[in-house]
């Protein structure tokens, strides 16, 4: 009966500890309570007792934290069925960065790594019933004091380089410095008896159109010798297999075979199909836990084979070429404890509504919850993982190494499941850096030997180990980029990160020179929307050049970027709600001419991913949303530029030449229209062609034609060309409305836009027209919501309707939008 009872005992047991939870300053006499998880900002925020960082430049005034220890503690129930089983087990997946972990007063853990998962055995500290839980948190700054000093030199990135701490809470030149420490998961109570399964892995063996032999591995713990039961399910089809487990710690496989496979494809090429399979073990006829997967079945490549030009660089999925579309995302608060499963939800359908399907996951922030990769692997979008290293170099003692390797092995087996893990990088800029950017002159030559020594150690030695050991078949690239953009190498083999345009002062026309095999970052700043802005700072701050304003804009020539770019490329606007907007303008269109310029020399360059997708916090920044989830100009440009089939004209020589380039998985027969309009209306050219045909691997040229011709006797400061692709069914797959000079030089039409808002379902339909040209036209309203579209240019009588997207109830619709195009920003 007793060996019965065993056998027939619950599976594992997991219990977040989510009791009342209290806080304080190390050894002040006052806890207070706190919501869990937390981190200390948020913390003394929901206290009362500092005044919201984010807001005007309260960011100075809570640096004091950082030098300080924290406390958090919490009591707990263990109850009597728990207490009895043979194993139980505290489990720690967010603790930030270095702690105490104390169970009724017993020392447990001591941490080190804010990116480790921690487990402590508590079966001889725990008690039935009530339980005390205290976690000390040190300083992460006064922490690594004594190591740092004891270094010998100053490595570069400064004191942050001696923790696996976020890199990021450090300070970014798009972050505020917001150092502090917390509990930023809940702690789990895991309870079990004879067996439990850890890291469960599936993965195609063999693949083919037929079938896919699939393969489950999974590592046990086990206290029992003896016969059990494997069972492979996917639905309601399973494959049984016998085994014998042992005590202690062991691996071991189950196979299935699916026949006639779906394939998981990234966003634009197929569906992203997801299997649910499941595992279960069995001793006896009784369960001893069954796991449950959602994966999909693919393969993924890295390409980087030499040609006439350099080498290649792009990614193979299921054996066909993709073209990346994307951007660099980084984490989504400064507090990861604040960042909601809808904050996920929203910003992944943003990313998918703008047809992306590659993010990268950038090194100075952290490894993303599992509901980024839930929702990445849902919608189809490939995921380029750094490490978590960025823009240093970073010590290879013993100590430091170890933790390392186990933060790799544990992210590793975590991540491996997802089919959109696509590529595993080591670090961000650290290579180029050490190459480009000075930082070698500040050593002697033994101290240089030993930097780099110890940088080949981690990224050329650790990490594509445990990538190939552990990471399931997913490619691993040393460094981004492979080369600096002062390596000529840099735009003929490898990824390039191209900062010419931006910190080098470059204008936007190099993009189309430019051209690397695969751009994994690039990019320009924009302040976010006004309404942003309104949310930061107050009245008197709303000056480009105020205390307030600058420190929401933390790039040290940001500012003055941007008015110099603004100043090129259009006229001075009359305020600095129009400068605002107007930048997001500029962003725009720069930032376009650069995705246009890839796309076009596509197979030469198959990738695109600009710097960056969203915000840490209220900022002037590179980003396409901005803190709150607003998009900017940028995003509504990305979003048709990143479209499946797009139209991309260039004028070389005075000849308007249009390419075509096509991401679908087939060739694709077009439909090409081009028609020339003054800005009063007046048509002055049409040209239709049918039957084009476009590769998907390719991009090539469809149509050209002299600007003389095109625009007759008319002068090029006031014209358009209306360029639309159609299908062999007549549907539009792209509009491009594209200028003969820049903004600045257009002779802009005095123009009344006018709109009729009507309540809809989902908020409210706004129909615009404007009797003239409008460029970029601009909507905006003080109710929470989205347009459909925003930014966009109003041809001459077009009529454009658009969805104002709200659950608000507004009393006076009419009035509830306001409009506003370029023309109507300039001083005169």
């Amino acid at each position: 009966m007793i060996a019965q009872a065993q056998i027939s005992a619950p599976g594992p047991s997991r219990q977040p500890i989510r009791s009342n939870w209290e806080f304080r300053q190390a050894h002040t006499g006052t806890w207070r309570p706190t919501p869990m998880p937390v981190s200390v900002h948020t913390a003394l925020l929901q206290a009362g007792q500092i005044e919201d960082p984010y807001y005007r430049d309260n960011e100075e005034k809570v640096q004091w934290i950082e030098q300080e220890d924290w406390e958090f503690q919490c009591s707990f129930t263990i109850d009597e069925a728990t207490f009895q089983r043979k194993h139980i087990e505290l489990v720690f997946k967010g603790l930030d960065t270095y702690a105490h972990v104390y169970l009724n007063d017993s020392l447990i853990l001591e941490t080190d790594n804010m990116f480790r998962t921690w487990k402590a055995d508590i079966k001889k500290y725990a008690l039935a019933g009530a339980n005390k839980l205290h976690v000390y948190f040190e300083s992460p700054v006064k922490k690594v004091a004594a190591d740092w000093a004891a270094l010998g030199y100053e490595l570069p990135g400064g004191v942050r380089t001696m923790s696996r701490k976020a890199q990021f809470h450090y300070g970014w030149d798009w972050g505020p410095r917001l150092v502090g420490c917390g509990i930023l998961k809940l702690p789990e109570l895991l309870s079990w008896d004879d067996f439990i399964l850890e890291n469960l892995y599936i993965t195609p063996q063999r693949l083919s159109e037929k079938e896919a032999v699939m393969v489950a591995r999974f590592r046990y713990r086990s206290d029992f010798e003896g016969p059990v039961t494997l069972l492979f399910r996917e639905g309601k089809r399973k494959s049984v297999e016998d085994r014998k487990f042992y005590p202690g710690v062991h691996e071991d496989s189950v196979t299935y075979t699916v026949e006639n496979p779906r394939l998981w494809w990234c966003n634009g090429m197929g569906e992203p199909y997801l299997y649910d399979f499941s595992v279960e073990v069995k001793r006896n006829g009784h369960s001893l836990e069954k796991v449950d997967v959602r994966s999909g079945i693919r393969t993924i490549e890295l390409v980087t084979d030499p040609d006439p030009s350099g080498k290649s660089f792009y990614f193979k999925l299921n054996g066909k070429p993709i073209f990346a579309k994307g951007a660099n995302y980084i984490p989504q608060d400064m507090f990861q404890d604040r960042v909601s499963p809808e904050h996920y939800k929203r910003l992944l359908d943003d990313a998918t509504a703008a047809n992306m399907n590659m993010l990268r996951v950038w090194g100075g922030g952290i490894y993303e919850d599992e509901l980024f990769y839930q929702f990445c692997d849902a919608r189809g979008i490939l995921v380029w993982q750094d490490f978590m290293y960025a823009c240093a170099m970073y010590p290879g003692n013993g100590k430091f190494l170890k933790t390392a390797a186990a933060e790799a092995f544990d992210q590793l087996e975590r991540l491996r499941q997802h089919p959109c893990i696509a590529l595993w990088c080591g670090n961000n800029e650290n290579n180029e850096a050490w190459h480009h950017w000075g930082w070698q002159m500040q050593f002697n030559e033994a101290q240089r030997t030993q930097i780099w020594r110890d940088y080949r150690t981690l990224f050329n030695d650790i990490l594509p180990t445990y990538v190939s050991n552990y990471g399931g078949g997913v490619p691993y690239w040393e460094s981004s980029p492979q080369f600096g953009r002062g390596n000529p190498k840099s735009n003929v083999e490898g990824d390039s990160h191209y900062w010419g345009v931006w910190h080098d002062e470059e204008p936007f026309e190099v993009f189309d020179k430019k051209v690397p095999r695969f751009m994994s970052e690039y990019g320009f700043q924009s302040f976010p929307d006004w309404a942003t802005l309104e949310a930061c700072t107050q009245p008197e701050d709303r000056e480009l050049e105020s205390k307030v304003m600058l420190n929401h804009q933390k790039h040290p020539r940001g500012n003055t970027l941007i008015a110099e770019y603004l100043k090129r490329d259009f006229r001075i606007p009359k305020n600095f709600e129009d400068f605002v907007s107007l930048s997001q303008v500029l962003q725009a269109e720069g930032m376009r001419r650069g995705i246009e310029a890839h796309r076009r020399n596509k197979p030469y360059c198959m990738g695109t991913l600009y710097w960056q997708l969203n915000d840490v916090w209220p900022v002037a920044s590179w980003s396409s949303i901005d803190y709150y989830g607003r998009w900017k100009a940028l995003h509504y440009y990305v979003r048709n530029v990143y479209r499946p089939v797009v139209a991309l004209p260039i004028v070389e020589d005075d000849i308007l030449k249009i390419y075509a380039s096509s991401d679908l998985p087939a060739d694709t027969t077009l439909t090409l229209q081009v028609r020339t309009l003054s800005f009063e209306g007046q048509k002055l050219n049409d040209v239709t062609l049918a039957g084009l045909v476009v590769h998907p691997d390719s991009s090539r040229m469809i149509w050209q034609g002299y600007l003389k011709t095109m625009l007759g006797k008319h002068k090029p400061e006031d014209a358009v060309v209306e360029i639309v692709l159609k299908n062999a069914d007549g549907k539009n797959l792209h509009r491009r409305l594209f200028y003969l000079t820049p903004i600045r030089k257009l002779a802009l039409p005095r123009t009344t836009v006018n709109l009729q808002v009507t309540q809809v379902n989902d908020g409210y339909q706004i129909t615009l027209q404007s009797p003239k040209l409008a460029k970029n036209v601009c909507l905006s309203t003080a109710t929470e919501g989205r347009f459909s579209d925003n930014y966009f240019d109003l041809l001459p009588d077009e009529r454009k309707t658009i969805l104002f997207k709200t659950d608000r109830i507004l009393d006076t619709p009419q009035s509830a939008f306001q409009v506003k195009h370029i023309q109507q920003t300039y001083d005169r």
